[in-house]
Formats: structure tokens, C-alpha cells, sequence
């Protein structure tokens, strides 16, 4: 499902617009296992892979904190690139300065990852809750199931609360009753 990933990617180090005739770009290189650390060399830069028509999943990131999730491709035509480039107009526009992302080439043929990527996004927001999403993700068919309190649980203070106002309840009308 997921064939790459690149994580915190400055958004500053992207080139969002053609300059000159160049065209924009998303660029990467997968790591080498025993390169070397730190800026890429002449060589390693221009092995560099444009991604930025990968779909999938991706995270925005204000001064190192997660302020949203989203996906991209899996319903439209939008790919990673388009949907951060989005970003940086409308409601998140300079509120985020990094990114993650986790994606593969395409997913227009393959159903079940289309279903499998909506499914992760969902269960990504809904364990972090960043403050900028809107909305929950698609748990496709899955059905919400939702806590019943076991009668003899230990339950909120409330709950509590309620079985000592039963018990006091019943202690009064015995002692009414005897009387």
C-alpha cells in the first residue's frame, strides 16, 4: 500500500512554482544505507526522484506540532504535491512549516487501496485529532460501535454519584418503613 515516505520535509525546501521555465518539484532520495549524513552531494542531487505525483497520506506540521492530517488521490485526481501546494493558500496558509508524507505512485486501479489508505487516514485522526481537521476520515463500511457502561463498572464520577444517591435512597426508606 504505502511505497515511500519522506518525513518532516521543510516546506521552504520545495519548489512550488516554475522559475524560469523550471518546472515545480518534490524532490527526494531514498537513503542510502551507509551514505553519509547531511546535504546531499552533486551526485546524489541529481539522482533525485521528483514525488510529487504521489498519492496518499500526508501531516502538516506548525513549529514542530501536528496540526493536520489529509490524503490525497484516493477520490480525485489531486496528488500529494497539489494537495500541499493547496495548503499554502486558504485557512492553513502560514500556519505550517513542515510536512510528512506517505504515499505510493497511484492508486486509480487499485480498489482496496484506495479502501485501505481513506481507512488509515481515518484511524489517523481520529487517535490524534489535530486541531485543523474539520472532519473525521471514512471508515468506509465499517460500523461506529459505542460504549455501554457495564451495570456493575466502576464508571465516572457521575455514575457514582447517581449509585450513592440510589443507595441513600433505599437506606431512607427502610429506616421509613421501620418506623
Amino acid at each position: 500500500m504505502i511505497t515511500h515516505y519522506g518525513l518532516f520535509w521543510s516546506e521552504a525546501d520545495v519548489l512550488w512554482s516554475g522559475w524560469k521555465n523550471t518546472p515545480s518539484s518534490l524532490l527526494g532520495r531514498e537513503k542510502e544505507p551507509l551514505g553519509r549524513k547531511g546535504a546531499p552531494t552533486a551526485e546524489q542531487r541529481d539522482k533525485a526522484r521528483d514525488y510529487q505525483k504521489f498519492v496518499g497520506l500526508y501531516c502538516l506540521y506548525g513549529e514542530g506540532e501536528l496540526i493536520y492530517i489529509g490524503e490525497a488521490g484516493l477520490d480525485t485526481k489531486q496528488t500529494l504535491f497539489s494537495r500541499l501546494k493547496a495548503h499554502r493558500r486558504g485557512p492553513l496558509s502560514g500556519r505550517w512549516d513542515s510536512f510528512s508524507w506517505f504515499g505510493r505512485e497511484s492508486c486509480e486501479e487499485n480498489v482496496e487501496s484506495k479502501a485501505a489508505l481513506q481507512q488509515l487516514e481515518a484511524i489517523a485522526i481520529a487517535i490524534i485529532n489535530p486541531g485543523f481537521n474539520k472532519q473525521a476520515g471514512a471508515f468506509g463500511k465499517a460500523k461506529q460501535v459505542y460504549q455501554v457502561p457495564h451495570p456493575e463498572s466502576d464508571g465516572d464520577v457521575f455514575t457514582r454519584l447517581s449509585r450513592m444517591e440510589e443507595t441513600l435512597s433505599e437506606i431512607l426508606e427502610r429506616i421509613e418503613a421501620s418506623r
